[in-house]
């Protein structure tokens, strides 16, 4: 499931890119970081988002990657993706379909997937001002990673990337949950002088069975121009998961800097 999920969006991606009728307009951000001496750290990061028009249709790939070990030691490693199709009928009014696929080792979720139809309300857009609001309904499946532990207890986790490898641990089987829900999103971004702008992003996933599953996502950024193709940016992300996995944290926080690339 995992690799034909990423192939497909690989798919749409040269597939928009292959139309030169409607070229594909994208925003590109890169981070990465290498440091040597007392402690060996390497980090890289990708913010991508490719759109696609045509008439009145739409197609959206957002992707996000990050990874970086300490002394060799792998301590990142996420791969996120998500796929809008909109059809803006109205000047204010869309319908939508959303696809999303998420990857973290270090989440406890071998992955996250969720599909389904929605509709946005674009409440401004203008050359200051630009803020829209989301809702789908989704399907969810959530699959939890296998854990190892050094009792039979279960008590003494061992966490990925696992130095020592599994054997002689003991194993507790992932569990996967599908169920039907909701996500509300809202996009915010505002130039507050000529080629400076400040960006915010936010989204809320919930179970219908369940009020207490539930996910955050926040991204708040800003974006200074240095030409008509590249910026640098700062931007700060929130990842919260309020039921996460046995060991895991419920929050992830990044804050990076970024070159930024426009074309």
């Amino acid at each position: 499931m995992n690799k034909a999920i990423v192939f497909s969006l690989a798919a749409c991606t040269a597939v928009f890119a292959a139309d030169a009728a409607n070229p594909l307009v994208t925003h590109t951000e890169l981070s990465y970081v290498q440091t040597e001496g007392n402690t060996d750290t390497t980090a890289f990061s990708l913010d991508f988002t490719g759109k696609k028009s045509w008439g009145a249709h739409s197609l959206k790939l957002d992707l996000d990657a990050l990874y970086g070990t300490e002394n060799n030691t792998e301590n990142k490693n996420k791969v996120f993706g998500e796929l809008n199709y909109d059809w803006q009928f109205a000047d204010n009014f869309a319908l939508n379909y959303l696809v999303g696929y998420k990857n973290d080792k270090f989440s406890g979720f071998d992955y996250q997937f969720y599909t389904g139809p929605g509709a946005k309300y674009i409440a401004l857009d203008d050359k200051i001002f630009h803020l829209d609001f989301q809702g789908n309904v989704l399907f969810n499946a959530d699959q939890g990673m296998d854990k190892y532990y050094t009792d039979a207890n279960l008590t003494d986790e061992v966490k990925y990337p696992y130095p020592d490898g599994t054997s002689g641990l003991y194993k507790a089987d992932g569990v996967y949950d599908d169920y039907t829900g909701a996500m509300l999103k809202g996009n915010f971004s505002w130039v507050i002088v000529e080629g400076f702008k400040f960006l915010q992003e936010a989204s809320y996933r919930t179970s219908f069975e369940d009020s207490a599953n539930y996910f955050i996502y926040s991204k708040s950024a800003v974006e200074s121009k240095i030409s008509d193709m590249f910026s640098l940016g700062l931007s700060y992300k929130v990842d919260y998961t309020n039921l996460p996995p046995a060991g895991n944290e419920r929050t992830d926080k990044t804050f990076m800097t970024s070159l930024i690339i426009d074309y």
